[in-house]
């Protein structure tokens, strides 16, 4: 019974992507369970999509150091000014 996990169909809607990352993972299956009946079980498929997080962070370290960045309105000063004076008007906290 180590290499098992039992939740309750709640739970398993609520958390329902951290379930799949603790089964692919972990490589254990979990039980859900619905008025204390049994109905699904969830199994770990062939092999883990990611082993670890260290291995992920090497694997995309510097992919984006070198990208330039691109603001869509960064050459239209008429939609610059228009933004910059409408988030004037808009006070979302009184001083």
């Amino acid at each position: 019974m180590n290499n098992l996990k039992i939740i309750t169909a709640t739970e398993a809607r609520n958390k329902w992507f951290e379930v799949l990352n603790w089964v692919n993972t972990q490589r254990k299956e979990i039980w859900v369970r619905k008025n204390n009946k049994i109905v699904v079980r969830i199994l770990p498929g062939n092999e883990p999509m990611i082993d670890n997080v260290e291995e992920v962070i090497a694997r995309t370290r510097g992919m984006l150091a070198k990208k330039k960045t691109y603001f869509p309105y960064q050459d239209d000063k008429k939609v610059i000014f228009r933004e910059k004076t409408y988030m004037k008007k808009i006070r979302l906290w009184k001083t």
